[in-house]
């Protein structure tokens, strides 16, 4: 198949996925919030927190997989492609056991030190937290898995898998509507059990399609090999776990000087906020895996026009729904909740101007991971991200109102985007002028302009339907106008015009 099909193809997968997840995912979440209550789900939130990190933690060492997998098959040695596999599972092996024991050791000292959570509820947060470490080791080990199936490119399985999972978990949510008793430990329990048997599916899946999934240690595990899968995964996993750490003690933070409820507020800032940043991400995940064999196989300057296309093309698809969505926050997070926490509102809008933000830059990192020199990178950046943690105690403990923990995210972000502009022209050979010009440029001014007129708009009409659709339908015109005649070059009009006449075209097949 032609990689321009394929990733038609792999896009038009991933988008009907997300629909389908947005949808599930809106209707799940508000029934566990209505049958769990929001204390339980703020401990829920503040203890499997930890889940919606592994999201990070497994999607950055799956991209380091998926780096050696894909780098691999861009050379066409057959052989090579499973020492790399097996090598690299025995290495999740490994890097499952020391994740597992440091999370044992870090779960002793919240609940001792740190947490606040009523003493009735401390067991079932305790029962929680291990369903989570089970989970983690799972997770991890299986990383190698999903990036075989990413690196050929076969989206389709995995949209079945996680739509499956969607499936499971409204159900559960159903069944917590008609339990009586020990509601926490059973929802805990049952997302164990689903991502279990999701990463199961997932593995029997490789090993019967693809002939590298066998795992055979003592024929193809490469030492050589085995050193810099390490150094990369060692150092990716430290930038994964700085960033994880980042987020998940905010969430510490805002619990030990503001209680469980507005633990409670973060999970659903965060979810929503997720949500919409899915619409983006779904278009990396399409175009990740060529610009690794790209670069796998020696063509840089293709690799580079990848990162420079994917960037604002997912900045775009990210501000077409983030910028309505802003300036309706209160009315959305309204109809999808019942009763809205405290400070949920503002938490979430706070979410998407740092996410737009960090999409600016996001794919400078992956042409980073391409090239593989990533030592200088992640120690800088994790740095920086981490300076979040001590300047979000000093603001909170001097007297600070708990959306100033977000703020201040937003700020270290700016310094993260011109730290992620010189790594990127250092190792990745990114022209930093080409790249502002063509990636951030192009797409900047059409979502100024159309956020400018969309704020005229919202303050000039009472809240309600009527408004959202008005202030949905103008901001997402003007975004798209300006983008079409501002932000797109005559080629990629031409390629884009060809794109979508295949795409209709295999529509109608």
């Amino acid at each position: 198949m032609q990689s321009a099909n394929r990733i038609i193809i792999n896009t038009g997968v991933l988008y009907a996925q997300l629909i389908i997840g947005v949808i599930f995912s809106l209707f799940t979440t508000r029934i566990v919030l209505d049958a769990l209550g929001e204390t339980d789900y703020g401990i829920y939130t503040l203890v499997a927190g930890v889940v919606s990190m592994l999201g990070i933690l497994n999607s950055n060492m799956a991209n380091t997989s998926m780096r050696y997998m894909a780098h691999s098959m861009g050379s066409g040695d057959k052989e090579n492609i499973k020492k790399t596999f097996n090598t690299t599972i025995y290495l999740h092996f490994i890097i499952g056991a020391i994740v597992v024991f440091l999370m044992e050791i870090g779960g002793w000292i919240m609940f001792e030190y740190l947490l606040k959570i009523p003493a009735e509820k401390v067991f079932d947060a305790k029962v929680i937290f291990q369903f989570m470490v089970i989970t983690t080791f799972v997770t991890v080990i299986s990383v190698p898995y999903d990036a075989a199936i990413n690196a050929h490119e076969n989206m389709l399985v995995l949209a079945v898998v996680e739509i499956f999972g969607y499936v499971l978990k409204l159900a559960v949510a159903l069944y917590l509507t008609i339990g009586q008793s020990n509601l926490l430990i059973l929802y805990g329990f049952f997302m164990l059990l689903i991502q279990i048997l999701l990463r199961v599916i997932k593995q029997w899946y490789s090993k019967v399609r693809y002939e590298e999934c066998k795992i055979r240690f003592n024929e193809y595990i490469d030492k050589v090999l085995m050193k810099k899968i390490l150094s990369f995964t060692g150092w990716n996993l430290f930038g994964s776990i700085g960033a994880m750490s980042v987020t998940q003690i905010r969430g510490i933070l805002l619990n030990m000087f503001f209680g469980v409820n507005l633990n409670a507020a973060q999970g659903l800032s965060s979810s929503a906020a997720d949500q919409v940043n899915s619409v983006s991400v779904n278009l990396t995940r399409a175009l990740n895996p060529q610009l690794l064999k790209s670069e796998g196989s020696g063509d840089r300057q293709r690799m580079l026009k990848i990162t420079e296309l994917s960037t604002k093309f997912s900045a775009f698809l990210f501000a077409l729904f983030a910028v309505p969505v802003f300036f309706e926050a209160s009315f959305l997070l309204g109809l999808w909740l019942k009763n809205v926490p405290d400070f949920t509102v503002i938490f979430f809008q706070i979410l998407l101007v740092n996410m737009m933000l960090e999409k600016f830059t996001f794919q400078i990192t992956e042409a980073i991971r391409a090239v593989g020199e990533i030592r200088r990178f992640q120690v800088t950046e994790t740095s920086f991200r981490v300076m979040n943690l001590p300047l979000a105690y000093f603001a909170l403990s001097s007297g600070a109102v708990p959306t100033t923990i977000y703020i201040i995210g937003i700020l270290i972000s700016f310094v993260i985007f011109f730290n992620r502009l010189y790594f990127g022209n250092k190792i990745a050979r990114i022209k930093i002028e080409s790249f502002l010009k063509n990636g951030v440029g192009a797409i900047f001014m059409p979502i100024l302009l159309s956020s400018t007129m969309t704020y005229f708009i919202a303050i000039n009409i009472n809240e309600g339907l009527f408004r959202f659709l008005i202030v949905s339908g103008l901001s997402m015109t003007i975004l798209t106008l300006g983008f079409w005649l501002i932000g797109i070059k005559t080629e990629e009009k031409n390629v884009l015009k060809s794109i979508f006449n295949k795409f209709f075209l295999m529509a109608r097949i």
